[in-house]
C-alpha cells in the first residue's frame, strides 16, 4: 500500500498535466485582452459560490434525486441556482468592465512595468441598440413573453405589418404574430458573456467532478488546505481546466472571425529576419 506522501505526489503529477495544457489558451486570452482572462475565472468562481450558497440553503429540499455519485455533496439545487447566479453575475460583470480600456484592449508587447492601454474599441465593447431574435420567444410560453417589459407583439399580413383589420380576422395562412423586444444601451459583449456563463454553469462544472474523482481514487478529502473548510486552492479553479479551452474557441469563432489583425501581423513583422522584412515590405509595395 502507497503512502500518502506518494498519493499526493501522484495526485500533483496528474495536475500538471491537465493543467499545463491549458496554459496555451490562457496566454491567447490574456494577449486578446485582459476581458477575456479576467471574465472566465470569475464566471467560474461565482458559479461555485452560487452553487455552494444555493445547495447550503435549499439542498434536497426540492429534489431528492441524488446529483452524482461520486460527489455525494453535490445537489441539484446547487446546480440550477449556480447557473442562474452565474448568468445574471455575468450580466452585469460585462456590462462593468467594458468600460475599461485597459480590460478591453489587446496587448501585443510585453514589459515589465506597462504603460496605459489605448485602442480603438470593438463593437461589441459599445452600447448599441439590439433586436432579440423572436425565434428566442417562441420557445417560452406566450403567457410568460407577454410579462416582459418593452416587448411588442407584431402581427404581419403577407408582410404588411398595418393591416391592423387583417390581423385581427384573417387567415392563418396569411398571418404571422411574432413577439419582438428592442434593448437599448446595450452592450454586445453581455450576450457573450450569457454563452461563456452558460458554458460555465453546465459544462465547465464536469472538471470539478473530475477532480472529485482523482481525489476519490487516491483517497484524499482536499488537494490542499491554503483554503481552510473549503477544500484548497485547486477545489476552486479546476473548472479552470475547461474555461481557458472555451473561451479562445469562443473568442475566434464569434468575436473575431478571424485572428490576423494589424497588430499582429506587427507583431509578426518585429519577429522576422531582416532579409524576410524587406521581401515583406516588397511584395506589399507589389500589391
Amino acid at each position: 500500500m502507497s503512502s500518502p506522501k506518494a498519493s499526493v505526489n501522484r495526485v500533483t503529477h496528474n495536475e500538471i498535466r491537465l493543467t499545463v495544457g491549458q496554459l496555451k489558451y490562457i496566454m491567447h486570452n490574456v494577449y486578446n485582452g485582459l476581458f477575456w482572462f479576467t471574465l472566465p475565472i470569475m464566471l467560474v468562481v461565482s458559479n461555485d459560490s452560487f452553487a455552494w450558497l444555493a445547495g447550503i440553503t435549499c439542498g434536497r429540499k426540492f429534489i431528492h434525486r441524488e446529483f452524482i455519485s461520486f460527489s455525494p455533496n453535490k445537489t441539484w439545487e446547487g446546480f440550477i441556482g449556480g447557473w442562474l447566479g452565474t448568468m445574471i453575475f455575468g450580466w452585469y460583470l460585462a456590462r462593468f468592465m467594458a468600460q475599461y480600456t485597459w480590460m478591453i484592449c489587446p496587448a501585443t508587447t510585453f514589459s515589465l512595468f506597462p504603460g496605459s492601454l489605448e485602442c480603438e474599441p470593438n463593437p461589441i465593447f459599445q452600447p448599441a441598440t439590439n433586436i432579440v431574435p423572436s425565434q428566442i420567444f417562441e420557445l417560452i410560453p406566450y403567457g410568460l413573453v407577454q410579462m416582459i417589459p418593452g416587448g411588442v407583439n407584431i402581427c404581419m399580413v403577407d408582410g404588411d405589418s398595418h393591416n391592423l383589420t387583417a390581423c385581427i380576422s384573417g387567415e392563418p395562412s396569411h398571418t404571422h404574430h411574432h413577439f419582438e423586444l428592442i434593448v437599448k444601451n446595450l452592450y454586445p459583449v453581455q450576450i457573450h458573456a450569457l454563452g461563456l456563463g452558460l458554458f460555465a454553469s453546465f459544462v465547465a462544472p464536469f472538471g470539478g467532478f473530475l477532480a472529485s474523482a482523482i481525489k476519490r481514487a487516491y483517497g484524499l478529502k482536499d488537494f490542499a488546505n491554503f483554503i481552510p473548510g473549503h477544500g484548497g486552492i485547486m477545489d476552486r479553479m479546476d473548472c479552470q481546466l475547461l474555461m481557458a479551452l472555451c473561451t479562445w474557441v469562443h473568442y475566434n469563432t464569434f468575436v473575431t472571425m478571424a485572428t490576423v489583425s494589424v497588430p499582429k501581423m506587427i507583431y509578426m513583422y518585429k519577429l522576422m529576419k531582416e532579409s524576410e522584412q524587406e521581401e515583406f515590405l516588397r511584395r506589399i509595395a507589389e500589391m
